[in-house]
């Protein structure tokens, strides 16, 4: 009977003694940052795809997207290089038709970018509003070898109705109605 208490005390002590470490880890992670960076946010891309693709390419969301007429939406896209180019970096954005560019370039093109430089490129345009679904794309290409190499990103003026939003519903209303869940397939 001593033997067994001796055991769940020193088994307890240390559960605590590697949750204490494991938080203070934690905490010392939480603060630390390195020098050159601060406070600022710095846009690194989402860890999706390859993750070794020579660009990747982000548009950020509009603040607010009109629900009617022409007011105008200001796009922002950034575009990671993430090896060295042989070339230029070329962008282009694509638009639907009923959508007019108000400022900005649809496309052009940088010398000398470098690895683990970001590009951001801005375009404002008017149409691009919730009465139907429209969607922007901008896509970026480089040359690596002999080979012309690129990404792209979309925004649409709907998110609400893209297969990522609706989607997880979907599925929640599909094991709802069969009466299956994860817990019910083991996962």
């Amino acid at each position: 009977m001593r033997n067994r208490t001796t055991l769940t005390v020193i088994l307890f002590g240390l559960i605590i003694g590697i949750s204490g470490a494991a938080y203070v880890k934690d905490k010392a992670k939480a603060q630390r940052h390195p020098s050159s960076v601060g406070e600022k946010k710095i846009w690194m891309p989402t860890p999706l795809g390859k993750h070794l693709a020579l660009l990747k390419v982000e548009i950020t969301s509009p603040e607010s997207i009109p629900e009617a007429g022409s007011d105008e939406v200001t796009l922002t896209g950034r575009i990671l290089v993430n090896q060295e180019l042989q070339g230029d970096l070329s962008y282009s954005w694509s638009l639907p038709e009923d959508v007019q560019v108000v400022d900005g370039q649809v496309s052009d093109s940088f010398s000398n970018v470098k690895n683990g430089q970001i590009v951001e490129v801005k375009i404002t345009v008017s149409g691009f509003n919730k009465e139907k679904q429209r969607l922007i794309s901008l896509q970026a290409s480089g040359k690596k070898g002999a080979e012309v190499l690129g990404n792209s990103a979309v925004v649409a003026s709907r998110p609400e109705d893209t297969w990522e939003a609706v989607a997880p519903e979907m599925r929640q209303a599909a094991e709802a109605q069969l009466g299956t869940s994860k817990s019910d397939r083991g996962q």
